[in-house]
């Protein structure tokens, strides 16, 4: 299968469970896929993430029980995931599922079907990582320091939610999805992957799941609990999404194609925007990954906001 492969069916949905589809992101689908993989002994393996206090991070971590698996919903922390596996490959018991990035996802398969390891890739739409060092940047500005972070989350706890953190001294800071500092930071490119610049993946078609947010003007409106846009690639797929409706796990309805280029505009635009602006793109990459150029910019919300109107320019 190819990245332009037609995916087997669009879908909304979410699970029934109330509690996962409050913690999780949006919906909870991905959430109930691997516990369900897990749970019923089709997959001995898969990968959560857990925050690190220590490192003030989130690290992958391989698990092999349902009971195990961290629902924190997003992570918008650049995690090389594909290096993680071919790390702890000699570790994977009865195939392994795994949820990952779009432009991750051909390398984590074929890694895995080299060593002949069964496998399960749930991917999800990308509109562009951030560095650790962006969300450390995110602390500054709101006048923490990193060391008195207890425990973070990206999104979770309803939706669309917002970045929530939790400090030692018992206290809890939370802002809106995608509102200030963070947006800033997100749009300046100054703490973007070079990777993530000429990245042309709406999602990932040859992974058996794909995930999205429903971006759409009556979820944004009415929905406060969070629904999973997704996209069924692969017969496996089809599968694990049929047994967790038999066994009354999730509740989806089917929609057409035009109703997900409508919720993923924005991503699905981003192969021809590269196309388009792949020298002018070249050139931001260099200036943001001038060490100089990033701390001079980076210093405050104020230079941020100049670098992302002077990227236009270059």
């Amino acid at each position: 299968m190819t990245e332009q492969s037609k995916p087997l069916g669009y879908f909304i949905g979410h699970v029934n469970n109330a509690y996962h589809r409050h913690k999780a992101s949006s919906g909870g689908i991905g959430t109930m896929l691997q516990k369900h993989l897990l749970s019923t002994g089709q997959y001995g393996t898969s990968i959560t993430f857990r925050f690190n206090t220590e490192k003030c991070m989130y690290e992958a971590q391989l698990i092999h029980s349902a009971e195990d698996v961290n629902v924190c919903g997003s992570i918008y922390q650049d995690i090389n995931i594909a290096q993680f596996v071919h790390n702890h490959i000699e570790e994977i018991t009865k195939g392994i599922v795994v949820s990952c990035p779009p432009c991750q996802v051909a390398v984590i398969r074929n890694l895995l079907n080299r060593k002949n390891i069964p496998c399960f890739i749930i991917s999800f739409c990308c509109s562009g990582q951030t560095t650790i060092e962006g969300t450390w940047k995110y602390y500054e500005l709101l006048g923490i320091r990193k060391e008195d972070v207890m425990n973070m989350q990206y999104r979770g706890n309803g939706w669309p939610s917002g970045i929530q953190i939790w400090l030692k001294d018992g206290s809890k800071i939370y802002h809106d999805n995608y509102t200030d500092p963070w947006k800033t930071i997100h749009t300046s490119w100054l703490y973007r992957p070079q990777r993530c610049f000429f990245c042309t993946f709406d999602t990932s078609y040859t992974a058996d799941i794909s995930l999205a947010d429903p971006w759409l003007e009556e979820y944004q409106r009415y929905d406060k609990e969070g629904n999973t846009l997704f996209v069924i690639n692969t017969p496996l797929g089809q599968k694990a999404i049929n047994q967790l409706k038999t066994s009354d796990n999730i509740s989806y309805e089917e929609i057409s194609s035009d109703i997900y280029r409508t919720a993923q505009k924005y991503n699905l635009l981003k192969k021809i925007y590269v196309h388009n602006q792949k020298k002018r793109l070249k050139r931001i990459s260099r200036f943001t990954n001038n060490s100089f150029i990033r701390h001079l910019f980076s210093n405050n919300i104020f230079m941020m906001r100049l670098f992302h109107k002077l990227r236009f320019k270059l």
